[in-house]
């Protein structure tokens, strides 16, 4: 599960058991930052937390201000400057190169499960959302929403919301600027509305993985995506037996006797990743095909480039080539060296998601910029030279 995910499990759980919860997210940073716009942690009230707003700098500090929090009811924010070499500041002496503001909001139980609604939503959605959160409110602003107030965003206007959002026009301007917020990604953007503050977040939709295949080598790719918190299917040619839940945990198994009604089996769309390894050239054959007509986001083959050749040869002499945008990723992987399935997990699994957040999978020291630099999802040039380059088949 991502670290999204656990923290909207933790929301839920706390509202099925009417437990009152702290909420910390960053919502706003000057230079560098370890999670930053968005990262939240869950704040009980005996100093227990799920998630994370940093590498573990910020999170005692931030559990002592939520005590606070808990105690009056009242939404604050905490800043700190993470550019001090020594203990100056406020004494933890970080030296990271930032600054980050961080709100701390109360949640009753009622709100933690509208809250944790309204984060699953934007999760499993189709596209990119975009979620404004209310952090300052001017003294004695008439009209102006309240601290804590959500909403999200998406391409046709406002999703959902949370909170109060005082008068009607509020909304309407908020949304405005959801554009400058996709563009700003995870950098994040801050605007002023009427006496109020707005920080502005990018959510991204969970990634959807399938592996098509059911090997020994498809278990750490599995697990891989598993801790990355990817929706993964693994796909088999066999009825779904009762042990595949104890094989591949955190994964769902689905039954596809005819490798080219993969469709029909499970969803392909564009935000789709999927990996081709059941090590059968006739089934492999009939993966490919249905993906490269369903126009998925990866289609990544396993096994030698001229292995794939052949496939694509056969594929080509029936007809079959593939649709315009169809990202075709053999051999598969990044070259990241290292030998065993596990290796060939970490290349793959690499690969997928330097893909789908659109980078080239370089070095982060040869990276010009910020590396936050820009809006999730959308291929940074890199990545679009990779492309094309034509690349057809490990």
């Amino acid at each position: 599960m991502s670290t999204l995910g656990r923290v909207v499990d933790a929301l839920r759980r706390a509202a099925a058991a009417g437990d009152r919860v702290v909420l910390a997210t960053v919502v706003r940073v000057i230079g560098s930052s370890y999670g930053g716009v968005g990262a939240r942690m869950v704040v009980h009230a005996d100093g227990t937390i799920v998630g994370l707003v940093s590498g573990g700098c910020l999170e005692s500090d931030l559990v002592e201000h939520a005590r606070a929090v808990h105690a009056d009811g009242r939404a604050r924010t905490v800043g700190y400057d993470t550019r001090a070499d020594d203990d100056a500041v406020w004494g933890l002496g970080l030296g990271c190169n930032g600054e980050i503001e961080v709100l701390l909001e109360p949640l009753s139980a009622a709100e933690a499960d509208g809250l944790g609604d309204l984060l699953a939503g934007a999760l499993a959605g189709e596209s990119p959302t975009v979620l404004a959160t209310v952090v300052r409110v001017d003294d004695g602003a008439a009209g102006a929403p309240a601290v804590g107030a959500h909403a999200l965003l998406g391409p046709g206007g406002v999703v959902r919301t949370t909170g109060a959002w005082g008068d009607d026009g509020a909304l309407a301007a908020i949304a405005a600027d959801r554009g400058a917020a996709l563009d700003a990604g995870r950098r994040g953007l801050v605007r002023r509305h009427e006496g109020a503050t707005v920080a502005f977040e990018t959510i991204v939709p969970t990634v959807r993985l399938v592996v098509c295949g059911s090997g020994p080598d498809v278990l750490p790719v599995v697990r891989l995506a598993a801790e990355l918190g990817w929706a993964t299917t693994v796909v088999d040619h066999r009825p779904a037996a009762h042990g595949h839940a104890e094989r591949f945990p955190g994964a769902r198994v689905v039954a596809c006797p005819e490798p080219r009604a993969l469709g029909a089996a499970v969803a392909l769309d564009p935000r789709t990743a999927a990996v081709v390894m059941s090590h059968h050239f006739g089934r492999d054959g009939g993966y490919l095909e249905a993906l490269l007509a369903a126009g998925v986001s990866y289609v990544g083959v396993l096994g030698p480039r001229a292995r794939t050749e052949r496939l694509l040869a056969e594929l080509a002499a029936q007809g079959v080539a593939p649709t315009p945008g169809a990202r075709l990723y053999a051999p598969i992987g990044l070259d990241l060296g290292g030998d065993g399935p596990a290796a060939i997990a970490l290349a793959v699994v690499a690969e997928v998601a330097a893909v789908v957040h659109g980078r080239g999978g370089g070095h982060l020291r040869d990276r010009g910029g910020a590396l936050h630099e820009g809006a999730p999802g959308e291929p940074s040039a890199s990545a679009e030279r990779g492309r094309a380059g034509g690349r057809t088949g490990r």
